[in-house]
């Protein structure tokens, strides 16, 4: 998995691929919470928007693993393309901490 994470054409991707993930688990537990009444809905949506922005800020702000034959232009792509997929959750994920959630 290291080996894997230090590709910068993994890391290119890697940040909208947690970002989808994040967002069909989210879409989920807001559904799931609505159809069966759960008293305790908004706060694991909370939980569900803190733990899936916590791998997508591990992404953005990970120090960038020199590597040799690696193009440092492709390297700092897979950088702002994750710190992107970070604002991009942040600003997505964000209403379901304050908005209605069932309607």
């Amino acid at each position: 998995m290291r080996q894997a994470l230090d590709n910068p054409l993994v890391l290119l991707v890697a940040g909208f691929t947690v970002w989808s993930l994040a967002f069909v688990v989210l879409y989920a537990l807001q559904a799931l919470g609505c159809a069966y009444g759960w008293s305790a809905h908004r706060p694991v949506l909370v939980a569900g928007f803190i733990l899936s922005n916590l791998p997508l800020a591990w992404l953005a702000f990970r120090p960038p693993q020199p590597r040799v034959n690696t193009d440092p232009s492709l390297q700092r792509a897979a950088l702002w393309a994750n710190r992107a997929a970070l604002a991009s959750g942040i600003l997505v994920f964000l209403p379901v901490t304050f908005v209605s959630a069932c309607i």
